[in-house]
């Protein structure tokens, strides 16, 4: 009697280790479904011009880093539109003090270059309205993040981090006056 409870016994911990080594393999399974899914999500954004950037530092020229507020700190592309809310820290080429980055303008360039050994994009961004033109120059990881360099006539180069949310698509029926941007 004592031998049949152990065997029992033996096999109800032999059971239950097989069933969580099955759901370990499908949680691995999800999680790179997941990633997979987020990496193409990534690509589509950069490839239609329809994202937003939302930056969480800023890099001081000779060292230094600020954390930011990425609601307050973004870029945003939708298609040829592009609006820029960036704080600056540095060295100014004006006689007004620039504290920060505001400006509605048109991608003038927009350039993707995919290096895919890495897993990464190279974005080259002209953005300009009838005052001021910016450079921008970002590297997207497979995973959404982004290293970004902002430079214009009146400001040093600038650097920031942060990450990218691709824009959902218009609805069909949607009207001028709805659109993002």
């Amino acid at each position: 009697m004592k031998k049949a409870k152990y065997i029992l016994l033996l096999l109800l911990v032999i059971s239950s280790c097989t069933v969580s080594k099955e759901a370990g393999i499908s949680r691995n399974e999800l999680r790179k479904e997941k990633n997979l899914a987020e990496q193409a999500m990534v690509r589509e954004a950069v490839e239609s011009k329809r994202f937003i950037v939302r930056f969480d530092r800023i890099y001081f020229r000779f060292g230094g880093m600020i954390d930011l507020v990425p609601r307050a700190n973004f870029i945003i592309v939708d298609g040829d539109k592009a609006v820029i809310s960036a704080a600056y820290l540095g060295r100014q080429h004006s006689f007004r003090p620039i504290a920060g980055i505001t400006m509605r303008g048109k991608t003038v360039k927009y350039e993707v270059k995919d290096i895919p050994s890495k897993g990464k994009f190279e974005l080259d961004l002209k953005v300009n309205n009838r005052n001021d033109t910016f450079d921008i120059f970002m590297t997207v990881g497979e995973n959404g993040s982004i290293q970004a360099s902002m430079s214009s006539i009146r400001i040093d180069n600038v650097r920031y981090t942060g990450h990218i949310i691709p824009i959902k698509e218009k609805r069909s029926n949607a009207s001028e006056e709805e659109d993002l941007i």
